[in-house]
């Protein structure tokens, strides 16, 4: 038994090596893509900048580089009504991200200490997008006086908004947005467990959107039987509910009792995930599924949770962190970019991402025409590199508790 626990610890300590040096890599590689030697701060789409920021604040880089993107964000990108984008810009991603990318440098900018954190003109925009069920609106129109509600709300938005409210110690709103959390978690639960899947999509009032066909079922549904889907989903629902549970039991003073709902929907999604099979995994959509698991790691070792809860904790992370990860790092330190299918029945959802001898099979710029949305190499990487240092983080907590336990 004493033999097996050290081999636990050795291959636990394995892994936490291999993700510090990914990181490394990773952030090198976005520092090499500042103007003029690449595209951030160059090319005016926000998707170069909103992610790296994250990546870059999460693998250490100097603060002041991530200050200076910043800066340029506020002087090029901000408009009158407190929202962020370039007039130049595609619809996918000057409105149908709208709220997603400012939600992604603001919680660094809170971070950092920027004044951006600050600016009561971009706070108060931010707010009007969260709808009083507690969603959040990836859209609302260009005039702060008249928000403009959208037919549906999705977990991305509100988990996203629940994380800077969360960086910006605004309580009420966080706990409003885990509430809507919770109810999407709770209402898909009978789905996920006798059916293996989940509805993705709600309207305002609370209703999933269950109409779905063969093209659109990758924006709407999410099984535990296709290779390639919108895994995200309750990645980035898991993330924020263990992110929300911490807060509140160490920020925010509230007693065990009246969080501990927020981690019970976090293990249910956790539950869910124990349903995918590997080859889930090889697909870049899973990406904050590594995001949501570490935190959930962290959490359970940070609140003695028990091991068996740890373990399977580890097992989701370690997936995420190899397979997902690690093994489709390319050699400069980079992800490759990704074709996002905006329906299921298009030949782009064929597209491989492994690398083979460091090269990806795929078209390396947007492909005009397409029902995809282009994601640059500099925007996946800067996601992975924030999701993965939440994996580093859980990891090497419970590194810490293993090697505790042995010593006792």
């Amino acid at each position: 038994m004493e033999s097996e626990h050290r081999f636990r610890i050795s291959e636990v300590q394995h892994l936490h090596n291999s993700i510090k040096t990914s990181l490394q890599q990773g952030g090198n590689f976005l520092v090499s893509t500042v103007h003029p030697n690449g595209p951030i701060m160059r090319e005016e789409n926000l998707d170069y900048v909103h992610k790296a920021s994250w990546g870059m604040y999460a693998t250490g880089v100097d603060k002041r580089i991530i200050w200076k993107i910043l800066d340029w964000v506020q002087k090029k990108a901000l408009h009158p009504n407190g929202d962020f984008y370039f007039p130049t810009e595609e619809p996918e991603y000057r409105i149908m991200q709208r709220a997603y990318r400012p939600l992604t440098f603001l919680k660094v900018a809170a971070w950092i200490g920027h004044p951006l954190a600050k600016d009561k003109r971009v706070i108060e925009r931010i707010l009007q997008y969260q709808h009083k069920s507690g969603g959040v609106f990836h859209y609302i129109g260009e005039d702060p006086r008249n928000a403009e509600e959208q037919p549906t709300i999705g977990c991305l938005d509100t988990s996203f908004f629940g994380h800077l409210m969360v960086a910006l110690n605004k309580k009420d709103h966080a706990i409003k947005a885990g509430d809507w959390v919770r109810r999407f978690v709770e209402t898909n639960r009978p789905y996920m467990r006798e059916r293996g899947l989940m509805y993705t999509l709600m309207t305002p009032d609370g209703a999933f959107v269950t109409d779905v066909t063969p093209e659109d079922k990758i924006s709407k549904v999410v099984d535990n039987k296709d290779p390639k889907q919108q895994f995200w989903q309750p990645g980035t629902a898991m993330a924020y509910l263990c992110t929300l549970y911490d807060k509140l039991r160490s920020g925010w003073g509230c007693s065990e009792k009246k969080a501990k709902p927020y981690l019970d929907d976090a293990i249910t999604l956790l539950e869910f995930e124990e349903t995918m099979p590997i080859y889930t995994y090889f697909w870049p959509s899973k990406c904050k599924v590594g995001w949501g698991a570490g935190e959930l790691l962290r959490v359970s070792v940070k609140y003695a949770m028990g091991e068996e809860l740890m373990t399977r904790a580890y097992r989701i992370a370690e997936k995420v962190a190899v397979y997902t990860f690690i093994d489709n790092q390319l050699p400069d330190g980079s992800w490759s970019c990704l074709h996002y299918p905006l329906s299921g029945t298009i030949p782009e959802v064929h597209f491989n991402y492994k690398p083979l001898k460091g090269i990806v099979n795929v078209p390396e710029s947007k492909i005009e025409g397409s029902k995809t949305i282009f994601l640059p190499a500099v925007e996946l990487s800067g996601e992975i590199l924030g999701e993965m240092k939440a994996i580093e983080v859980g990891v090497a907590a419970y590194l810490d508790h293993l090697r505790e336990s042995e010593r006792a």
